[in-house]
């Protein structure tokens, strides 16, 4: 069951909506968000601790103040792009959340003489999780998309979700076979369910809980003391989260939760692919 969170979370999910539900879009808010605050940002709110890791691992010293303003510094960047051009913000989102969930979900190290293969199945895999979750559920997707001002078909082709299981399974490594078969099931599942709890399950029950495991190996601290110490830097992440949706739009809507996703994402991308020391 370890190895198959991802996709025991998931069923019970989906077992409970069919059971109890389908209920109303904001209980799948509520239970989401839970998730998201537990799980999902927690995994990125070690960042700091990681720029420590790497500094000492190169042999530079480490101060927090000037970190956090280079990090909100990317963000305040990137914030900027999706107001002047919301289509180039969306594409370097929908890349870096490609090659992210890829590159997480490959737990083993990389073998020098496979470099490029290994670069081609990581891009397959995260471009197979990221494109089934949006073309398995396109109607849902469609309207978040274009709530960003991005224009997408509103259409798409019957094989589309043929390409992503294609993708899927280019980007399978049998080294990683338990994290990508949790993954594979946990997307399946999730095709009964609405988008955001898909999403959400796959998000938060498989990238993140990988993603926090490879923190605290790279730490090596025990789950508990890692977790308290990302207690702040969550609450800082939710707290600027909060605002910037209030900024954005005076009712809550889900697209904001997205870019807002999107802005955490890109600092916290570029430090955990410097972690892991991809030779890509």
């Amino acid at each position: 069951m370890k190895n198959y969170i991802g996709a025991c979370i998931t069923s019970l999910y989906l077992v409970t909506y069919f059971m109890l539900g389908p209920w109303s879009n904001d209980i799948d808010l509520s239970i989401c968000g839970f998730m998201l605050l537990a799980i999902g940002i927690p995994h990125g709110a070690g960042d700091h601790l990681i720029a420590a890791k790497i500094a000492k691992r190169e042999n530079l010293t480490f101060h927090l103040r000037p970190f956090v303003v280079y990090y909100l510094g990317i963000m305040l960047a990137y914030a900027a792009l999706w107001f002047v051009s919301p289509f180039f913000a969306f594409v370097i989102f929908m890349a870096i959340s490609v090659f992210h969930f890829g590159d997480m979900e490959d737990v083993q190290p990389v073998e020098s003489h496979k470099t490029w293969v290994n670069l081609v199945q990581t891009l397959c895999l995260g471009g197979g999780i990221l494109s089934f979750l949006l073309i398995s559920h396109w109607e849902e997707a469609y309207d978040i998309i274009s709530s960003m001002q991005v224009n997408v078909p509103k259409h798409l082709p019957p094989f589309s979700l043929v390409l992503s299981h294609l993708l899927l399974t280019l980007g399978f490594q049998k080294k990683n076979s338990h994290p990508f078969f949790n993954t594979f099931l946990t997307l399946w599942i999730g095709f009964f369910l609405p988008l955001i709890p898909a999403f959400i399950c796959y998000f938060a029950c498989c990238h993140a809980i990988t993603s926090f495991e490879a923190m605290r190996k790279h730490l090596e601290l025990k789950i508990l003391e890692l977790y308290k110490k990302l207690i702040p830097f969550s609450i800082g992440a939710l707290l600027l989260g909060i605002t910037y949706i209030f900024l954005v739009t005076s009712n809550l809507q889900t697209y904001p939760v997205f870019i807002f996703l999107s802005l955490l994402t890109l600092p916290h991308f570029l430090l955990m692919h410097k972690l892991i020391k991809r030779p890509f």
